[in-house]
Protein backbone atom coordinates (compact mmCIF):
# COMPACT_ATOMS: atom_id res chain seq x y z
CA UNK A 1 0.00 0.00 0.00
CA UNK A 2 1.18 3.47 -0.83
CA UNK A 3 1.43 6.15 1.85
CA UNK A 4 1.00 9.85 1.17
CA UNK A 5 1.68 12.48 3.81
CA UNK A 6 0.04 15.85 3.12
CA UNK A 7 1.57 18.91 4.77
CA UNK A 8 0.43 22.54 4.71
CA UNK A 9 2.59 25.03 2.80
CA UNK A 10 6.30 25.38 3.41
CA UNK A 11 7.87 24.40 6.71
CA UNK A 12 8.27 27.15 9.30
CA UNK A 13 10.61 27.93 10.93
CA UNK A 14 13.06 27.24 8.12
CA UNK A 15 15.57 25.88 10.65
CA UNK A 16 13.46 22.68 10.72
CA UNK A 17 13.74 22.14 6.96
CA UNK A 18 16.88 20.00 7.16
CA UNK A 19 15.24 17.66 9.70
CA UNK A 20 12.17 17.38 7.48
CA UNK A 21 14.33 16.66 4.43
CA UNK A 22 16.22 13.96 6.34
CA UNK A 23 13.03 12.12 7.33
CA UNK A 24 11.55 12.44 3.85
CA UNK A 25 14.75 10.87 2.50
CA UNK A 26 14.54 8.06 5.08
CA UNK A 27 10.89 7.37 4.28
CA UNK A 28 11.35 7.18 0.50
CA UNK A 29 12.61 3.55 0.48
CA UNK A 30 9.38 2.55 2.24
CA UNK A 31 7.34 4.03 -0.60
CA UNK A 32 6.18 7.06 1.36
CA UNK A 33 5.46 10.18 -0.66
CA UNK A 34 5.29 13.61 0.98
CA UNK A 35 3.40 16.46 -0.67
CA UNK A 36 2.59 19.99 0.38
CA UNK A 37 -0.74 21.65 -0.26
CA UNK A 38 -1.16 25.43 -0.33
CA UNK A 39 -2.15 26.63 3.09
CA UNK A 40 -4.37 29.65 3.61
CA UNK A 41 -3.12 32.79 5.25
CA UNK A 42 -5.02 33.67 8.39
CA UNK A 43 -6.91 36.71 7.13
CA UNK A 44 -10.12 38.67 7.43
CA UNK A 45 -12.12 35.52 6.73
CA UNK A 46 -13.51 33.54 9.62
CA UNK A 47 -11.40 30.62 10.89
CA UNK A 48 -13.99 28.20 9.49
CA UNK A 49 -13.84 29.81 6.04
CA UNK A 50 -10.05 29.59 6.10
CA UNK A 51 -10.12 25.92 7.13
CA UNK A 52 -12.74 25.10 4.49
CA UNK A 53 -10.60 26.70 1.76
CA UNK A 54 -7.76 24.39 2.81
CA UNK A 55 -10.17 21.46 2.99
CA UNK A 56 -11.10 21.99 -0.66
CA UNK A 57 -7.41 21.77 -1.62
CA UNK A 58 -6.91 18.66 0.50
CA UNK A 59 -10.03 17.00 -0.94
CA UNK A 60 -8.71 17.46 -4.48
CA UNK A 61 -5.66 15.37 -3.51
CA UNK A 62 -7.74 12.49 -2.18
CA UNK A 63 -8.83 9.52 -4.26
CA UNK A 64 -11.54 6.92 -4.03
CA UNK A 65 -10.20 4.05 -1.93
CA UNK A 66 -7.95 6.17 0.33
CA UNK A 67 -7.67 5.43 4.04
CA UNK A 68 -7.58 8.96 5.44
CA UNK A 69 -5.85 9.81 8.70
CA UNK A 70 -6.34 13.33 10.06
CA UNK A 71 -3.83 14.64 12.60
CA UNK A 72 -5.59 16.72 15.22
CA UNK A 73 -4.91 17.30 18.92
CA UNK A 74 -8.49 16.15 19.65
CA UNK A 75 -7.82 12.76 18.10
CA UNK A 76 -6.72 9.43 19.55
CA UNK A 77 -3.21 9.44 20.93
CA UNK A 78 -1.35 7.19 18.54
CA UNK A 79 1.54 5.08 19.79
CA UNK A 80 4.46 3.86 17.71
CA UNK A 81 3.48 0.21 17.87
CA UNK A 82 -0.14 1.03 16.92
CA UNK A 83 1.13 2.98 13.92
CA UNK A 84 3.42 0.08 13.00
CA UNK A 85 0.53 -2.38 13.26
CA UNK A 86 -1.59 -0.23 10.94
CA UNK A 87 1.28 -0.19 8.42
CA UNK A 88 1.71 -3.96 8.75
CA UNK A 89 -2.05 -4.45 8.32
CA UNK A 90 -2.07 -2.18 5.27
CA UNK A 91 0.53 -4.39 3.62
CA UNK A 92 -1.57 -7.47 4.31
CA UNK A 93 -4.87 -5.89 3.28
CA UNK A 94 -6.54 -6.67 6.60
CA UNK A 95 -9.09 -4.67 8.62
CA UNK A 96 -9.37 -1.67 8.73
CA UNK A 97 -7.36 -1.32 5.52
CA UNK A 98 -9.23 -3.94 3.48
CA UNK A 99 -10.14 -2.50 0.09
CA UNK A 100 -8.06 0.63 0.59
CA UNK A 101 -5.40 1.51 -1.96
CA UNK A 102 -3.50 4.22 -0.18
CA UNK A 103 -3.06 5.63 3.31
CA UNK A 104 -3.16 9.43 3.34
CA UNK A 105 -2.04 11.21 6.52
CA UNK A 106 -2.80 14.93 6.66
CA UNK A 107 -1.78 17.76 8.97
CA UNK A 108 -3.89 20.92 8.94
CA UNK A 109 -2.73 24.48 8.49
CA UNK A 110 -2.29 27.12 11.17
CA UNK A 111 -5.92 26.81 12.29
CA UNK A 112 -6.11 23.03 12.11
CA UNK A 113 -8.32 20.87 9.92
CA UNK A 114 -11.86 21.64 8.87
CA UNK A 115 -14.60 19.44 10.30
CA UNK A 116 -15.33 18.31 6.73
CA UNK A 117 -11.89 16.63 6.60
CA UNK A 118 -12.18 15.21 10.12
CA UNK A 119 -15.57 13.81 9.10
CA UNK A 120 -14.10 12.03 6.06
CA UNK A 121 -11.22 10.59 8.08
CA UNK A 122 -11.05 6.87 8.81
CA UNK A 123 -8.86 7.71 11.82
CA UNK A 124 -7.97 10.87 13.73
CA UNK A 125 -4.58 10.82 15.42
CA UNK A 126 -3.26 13.12 18.08
CA UNK A 127 0.50 13.49 17.75
CA UNK A 128 0.65 15.05 21.22
CA UNK A 129 -1.57 16.54 23.89
CA UNK A 130 0.26 19.77 23.17
CA UNK A 131 -0.73 22.16 20.42
CA UNK A 132 2.41 22.42 18.27
CA UNK A 133 3.72 24.80 15.67
CA UNK A 134 3.14 23.33 12.22
CA UNK A 135 6.83 22.74 11.57
CA UNK A 136 7.24 20.81 14.80
CA UNK A 137 4.12 18.72 14.11
CA UNK A 138 5.56 17.80 10.71
CA UNK A 139 8.81 16.55 12.25
CA UNK A 140 6.93 14.59 14.94
CA UNK A 141 4.75 12.91 12.30
CA UNK A 142 7.61 12.15 9.90
CA UNK A 143 9.82 10.73 12.66
CA UNK A 144 6.91 8.70 14.01
CA UNK A 145 6.14 7.27 10.59
CA UNK A 146 9.80 6.45 10.00
CA UNK A 147 10.03 4.75 13.39
CA UNK A 148 6.86 2.74 12.71
CA UNK A 149 8.20 1.56 9.33
CA UNK A 150 11.47 0.47 10.96
CA UNK A 151 9.49 -1.56 13.51
CA UNK A 152 7.63 -3.30 10.68
CA UNK A 153 10.92 -3.99 8.87
CA UNK A 154 12.66 -5.26 12.03
CA UNK A 155 15.25 -2.48 11.81
CA UNK A 156 17.02 -1.70 15.11
CA UNK A 157 16.16 2.05 14.99
CA UNK A 158 13.29 1.51 17.46
CA UNK A 159 14.64 0.13 20.73
CA UNK A 160 11.89 -1.89 22.37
Amino acid sequence: MKVLILLPGKIKPKALASAQDEYIKRLKPFGVEVAEYKDEKVSSRTPEQTKEAEAERISKLLKEGDFLVACDERGKKIQTLEMAELIRTSRQGGFPMAGKRRMVVVIGGALGLAESIRGKANAVWSLSSLVMAGGVARIVLLEGMYRAFTVVEGHPYHNE
